[in-house]
């Protein structure tokens, strides 16, 4: 059996219309969003692209986590959407919990050449990771586990992800 790794979902900022939260791993000082930030900060060649990401996470923040501002990801029944919208080189992997939570996770560089992200190691791994957590929140809030309530969610975040090697 593969080990797992435990991982907790935590605020990350709030704004105006919604709340933001992030994954981290136990035993990772940043979080999942942390580590794409800095993974890209400073590199000029995706400025452009992190400008688009940041304007697009602002515009959530003013205005909600309404659907028409994520680009769908993986399965339509997983939950895992991609920001930006617009055409970019670098995807940013997150889930609309509702139009006030939104879960950010991790992404990468995403070539335009490359079709889908499961054709590259990192990318799948960012996406299995949040449609995994997408179907996990949908159980324990169904079991009563978690309770989401406007901007806020609440009970057991802690959750294992199975290490992929």
């Amino acid at each position: 059996m593969k080990p797992q790794r435990k991982y907790t979902i935590e605020l990350y900022e709030e704004a105006d219309s919604v709340n933001f939260y992030t994954i981290r791993f136990e035993g990772d000082e940043n979080t999942e969003f942390d580590k794409f930030s800095y993974n890209f900060m400073g590199n000029k060649k995706f400025k452009e692209d992190l400008q688009k990401i940041s304007y697009w996470i602002e515009k959530i923040g003013e205005k909600g986590a309404l659907e028409r501002y994520f680009r769908p990801e993986s399965k339509t029944c997983d939950g895992v959407n991609a920001i930006p919208i617009d055409v970019s080189q670098l995807r940013l992997y997150c889930i609309r919990i509702s139009d006030n939570i939104l879960i950010l996770g991790n992404g990468g560089h995403k070539p335009h050449s490359q079709r889908t992200y499961n054709t590259d190691p990192h990318l799948n791994s960012c996406v299995e990771i949040l449609a995994n957590l997408d179907t996990y929140i949908k159980t324990r809030v169904s079991q009563k586990r978690i309770t989401i309530v406007e901007k806020y969610i609440s009970g057991d975040l802690t959750f294992y992800q199975r290490k992929y090697t």
